[in-house]
């Protein structure tokens, strides 16, 4: 599949399963024998090539149907037609809930970053690994193999024992991807040097030579959950705009609500001061040089446009914290355009 086909299907699961669609799901909807619209069908079968967690048994998800309802395993709670592991409840509708609770959690730290916090999630880290990459907004690395991401670390000089996380290991691909790559293009290129011949062949062998796709800024302040195709790799939440509103209450508290404008001209947010502007341009992407690089003409647009003679202080705004790769791009930009602009990582609440 090319990048934009990949985007395209991450779009589509985003669409099928929005956090309202798997608050109500029910046991059917999420996972069953002959369904292919399930929750889990979605995350293992439908978007395998955002990531494959395939070679685990059906346990992985929690509970599950058997195909078998005869086939009792044994180590796990059994009725007569789901299997589910002990510690989630003593019958199929409490195992259930609990379930859902930990993919409604694992969901929001997604969301708003807090990949530390999966690891303790009891649910297999093949799951759940899946189910936090396919809701962080392209901020994690879609690769789940503990063996791969074990190589990996080790490469990027990551001690690696028992005790290591995931959410470790995640940390130190995202800080070591090349700023030019999406998340897509530097799994295909950890997979060339560290996986197995079968994912060398599924997933790197394919969409070479593609060119870097762009996305488009939000429009609107609505942060109800709604569905939007397009280029964007975020549909659930609208997340440019929550960003946004963070903003707001962060200037306000401040500058005071007087001096701090909402998108005047096109502008996102404004503050006026006595000596200077200051001007915000809000991004949802996944990497603060993602952000840089969509902001930066538009930025640049409105300082020069603005009829205030007052000097002007630029800031991108985006939801994470730079790597070490955004740092030296956003660098980059000011010591060579030699603009007074700076990135502000500003986190969902």
């Amino acid at each position: 599949m090319t990048i934009n086909e990949l985007k395209d299907l991450l779009n589509a699961f985003l669409e099928r399963w929005t956090v309202d669609n798997v608050r109500q799901m029910t046991l059917q909807e999420y996972v069953g024998v002959g369904n292919r619209d399930t929750f889990c069908q979605w995350v293992e079968t439908k978007t395998r090539m955002l990531g494959s967690i395939k070679g685990f048994s059906s346990i992985k998800f929690g509970i599950y149907e058997r195909k078998n309802p005869s086939k009792k395993p044994k180590n796990y709670q059994n009725d007569d037609k789901y299997s589910w592991r002990k510690n989630y409840g003593a019958n199929r509708k409490e195992a259930f809930e609990n379930v859902k609770r930990d993919i409604l959690r694992i969901i929001d730290l997604a969301e708003r970053g807090k990949f530390k916090e999966i690891d303790s999630i009891p649910l297999h880290d093949f799951f759940k690994w899946k189910v936090a990459f396919l809701y962080s907004n392209e901020r994690l690395i879609p690769i789940y193999k503990r063996e791969v991401l074990n190589k990996i670390a080790k490469h990027f000089g990551l001690s690696v024992n028992n005790d290591t996380t995931v959410s470790e290991i995640q940390d130190v691909m995202v800080s070591n991807k090349p700023a030019h790559l999406n998340v897509y293009e530097f799994m295909r290129k950890l997979y060339s040097q560290f996986g197995d011949a079968k994912d060398k062949d599924e997933i790197v062998g394919r969409g070479r030579g593609e060119k870097r796709s762009t996305r488009k800024a939000a429009t609107t302040r609505n942060t109800d959950t709604q569905s939007r195709k397009g280029g964007r790799s975020y549909i659930a939440d609208q997340k440019h705009n929550k960003i946004q509103l963070s903003l707001m209450k962060k200037l306000i508290g401040q500058y005071q609500k007087e001096n701090v404008i909402l998108e005047k001209n096109f502008v996102d947010v404004k503050v006026i001061q006595p000596d200077c502007i200051h001007l915000y341009e809000v991004k949802s992407h996944s990497y603060a040089s993602d952000c840089m690089a969509d902001a930066l003409g538009q930025i640049l647009w409105y300082a020069f446009n603005d009829s205030d003679t007052r000097p002007k202080k630029l800031f991108v705004v985006g939801q994470y914290e730079p790597t070490n790769n955004d740092k030296r791009y956003i660098n980059f930009i000011k010591q060579n355009l030699k603009l007074d602009i700076d990135y502000c990582p500003i986190g969902l609440e």
